[in-house]
């Protein structure tokens, strides 16, 4: 059985509480939206506001002070620190295109890139099998699964049972009558099927995880503005990213946006018009606010 493995947490599917999307017509400050407070921020910012913000040529997101304060550890696990988005004009009527401006947070994107390497996700892998037996050393998860083994064999049951009772869910489905009958087999097939969505391309793993895209990534530089394709091309330090879709129909489609992962917060949607008009909406995992505006766990 082939399973879709996890980088990291960062790479985890996002949820959460969804944000009202932004999409009232405005005057000249229509741009502008309030803090957590009630005060006014800055016109096109972003911060997760509770009403969204108005559409915009240019947007602004950041995660809010109080929000990574409410965080706490969790907020080592960001990647990203701000993006701003600006429209892309492309020709044509069937596509059309952002620019993201990515600033990260410390270490990143390298330490992104180097999990989403063939070796980081081996040793991703490795860590999760050692975690999950509660071991020093694969050779050890081995000899435990071949007791599993024997011990089914004995009592005439299925292998997934008995790795199922012990709490080793992470292996079920891995033991097969041939070729990985035996605990090495198993460890061996697992840490393969771990490694073979590995990318040692880093243009490709911080779309990745960035969530513009499982495949291949292209170079900014390949982008046709007379002729576009759909897809996201990536600058070569990486600060940069051009993502090719639908155009939506207003600044309020959710069904034409483009949907971006904030690693260890959440995600944004952003809906880009023909005209460059930007439209907004997130969620935020784990998190909401009460009805004080504070941020609470959900």
């Amino acid at each position: 059985m082939r399973r879709t493995p996890t980088m990291t947490t960062a790479f985890a599917a996002l949820g959460g509480v969804a944000l009202l999307l932004a999409g009232c017509s405005g005057g000249s400050d229509a741009s502008a939206g309030t803090d957590e407070t009630g005060g006014e921020t800055a016109a096109g910012v972003y911060e997760f506001q509770t009403n969204g913000i108005e559409p915009a040529e240019e947007i602004s997101i950041r995660v809010p002070d109080d929000l990574r304060e409410a965080m706490g550890s969790d907020a080592d696990g960001m990647v990203v620190d701000q993006i701003v988005a600006t429209a892309h004009d492309v020709e044509g009527v069937e596509y059309c295109a952002v620019d993201l401006a990515i600033s990260y947070t410390d270490g990143q994107p390298d330490s992104l890139i180097k999990e989403g390497s063939e070796t980081g996700m081996r040793s991703g892998a490795e860590q999760e099998l050692l975690e999950a037996f509660d071991v020093a050393s694969l050779d050890d998860v081995a000899a435990k699964l071949d007791t599993i083994i024997a011990e089914a064999d004995k009592q005439g049951t299925d292998v997934d049972m008995l790795l199922r009772e012990n709490g080793y869910d992470v292996l079920i489905g891995y033991y097969g009558t041939e070729s990985h009958n035996t605990g090495q087999a198993m460890v061996d097939y697992y840490m393969e099927d771990s490694t073979f969505r590995a990318d040692d391309s880093g243009a490709s793993v911080v779309a990745s995880a960035l969530g513009l895209g499982s495949g291949e990534a292209r170079a900014q530089a390949d982008l046709d503005e007379s002729a576009p394709e759909e897809g996201t091309y990536v600058g070569e330090d990486y600060t940069t990213i051009t993502r090719v879709s639908d155009c939506a129909a207003s600044a309020t489609d959710p069904d034409h946006a483009i949907e971006m992962n904030l690693p260890s917060v959440g995600s944004v949607q952003l809906s880009v018009m023909k005209d460059g008009t930007i439209g907004v909406a997130g969620e935020v995992d784990d998190y909401m606010r009460d009805s004080s505006d504070g941020w609470i766990k959900s």
